[in-house]
């Protein structure tokens, strides 16, 4: 049969008939405990079929709309106050549902917050990792960086996806930045806001950090963000940028 690409950025998947075939690792029998789990309490996540005998993972196929994994724009719709909202309101119900998730004894997370392990976060929830399908949220995807850490550490990243907050955001001026992320945090229902912002920061430098270091142990997916100077712009502009606009993100909060 056929193999059809999918794109990714840090794991290009292919399309077998009605499963999706990737990159397994250290970190996938951990990974499809987890996603076992989401599909025991229906949630929107991909659905495990097992390893094929090229030793990849193999996922149930859904159709619908997902970015291709390059470096191509975003689409405006996906950025819309409505996506946004839903965005974060999606985050906060698998925080709700992994709560009571029990990992293995043995698992081996690929990337683990500098926190205590409060829940198991995706740590990459953003429009790359979406599936949709008539504008609204099919699946979350790409759980490969799946990991112990706090809520604040998942909301942080997403809302640094989503509102978004990098410095290099497009056409996005800062008091509507201040405005999406206010939004995101609302809708998420997070009350407590004032650690948001510093565990940004952090988390910003630690995932550069864990880019350059996958991609110095050969990871494809790392190299080509090195390739692209992610790391590069989140230690340097993204970090500044955060410092210089601090007091009027935290205002808006």
């Amino acid at each position: 049969m056929s193999e059809t690409p999918l794109g990714g950025n840090l794991n290009s998947a292919v399309r077998i008939g009605d499963t999706v075939r990737r990159r397994a690792g250290p970190w996938t029998p951990a990974v499809h405990a987890l996603l076992r789990y989401l599909e025991s309490v229906d949630f929107p996540a991909p659905r495990v079929r097992g390893i094929d005998a090229e030793g990849r993972e193999i996922l149930g196929y859904l159709p619908g709309e997902a970015h291709s994994g390059t470096i191509e724009t975003l689409p405006d719709w996906i950025m819309a106050d409505p996506q946004l909202v839903a965005a974060a309101s999606l985050l906060r119900r698998y925080h709700d549902a992994v709560a009571a998730f029990k990992p293995p004894a043995d698992a081996r997370w690929r990337l683990v917050a500098p926190t205590p392990a409060e829940v198991i976060c995706h740590n990459d929830w953003s429009p790359w990792n979406a599936l949709l399908r008539g504008g609204r949220f099919a699946l979350m995807l790409d759980w490969d960086l799946a990991g112990p850490g706090t809520r604040l550490w998942d909301i942080a990243n997403g809302a640094y996806s989503w509102a978004p907050l990098a410095a290099d955001a497009g056409p996005y001026k800062l008091e509507d930045r201040a405005r999406r992320l206010r939004l995101f945090l609302d809708a998420y229902g997070l009350h407590d806001r004032a650690g948001v912002l510093p565990t940004l920061r952090v988390r910003v430098q630690h995932m550069a950090r864990f880019i350059k270091e996958q991609a110095g142990l050969g990871d494809p997916g790392m190299k080509r963000l090195v390739w692209w100077n992610v790391p590069a712009q989140m230690l340097e502009d993204d970090v500044r940028w955060l410092d210089e606009n601090r007091a009027a993100l935290e205002r808006a909060l």
